[in-house]
């Protein structure tokens, strides 16, 4: 009984919430651009900031030793710790499942 009285009430509110929503999402649906449109433009910033990139570095005068040991240290820096973040966690799995 309880537990039909609380399942008509969420069917209540969510139908409510619907009804509320409903014109804000045809507002979005027609004001926003597509999605590919988005996706477009953010596919075009990443190519302006790949050209810039180069320039850059260019211009600060970075040879090519000093950007591979520059990109060695961060990818150290940034998978060792994941690594053995990983590690534990499939260690705690392993005892959480042992019999």
């Amino acid at each position: 009984m309880i537990k039909a009285i609380i399942n008509g009430i969420f069917s209540m509110v969510i139908g409510l919430v619907s009804i509320l929503l409903s014109p804000i999402d045809a507002m979005i649906a027609t004001v926003l651009p597509d999605l590919s449109n988005a996706m477009t433009a953010v596919g075009n910033l990443f190519t302006l900031i790949g050209n810039g990139v180069g320039w850059v570095i260019s211009m600060i005068g970075l040879n090519d030793t000093v950007l591979a040991l520059i990109v060695a240290y961060y990818t150290f820096k940034l998978t060792v710790p994941l690594g053995l973040w990983m590690t534990k966690l499939a260690v705690k799995w392993y005892n959480a499942i042992k019999p």
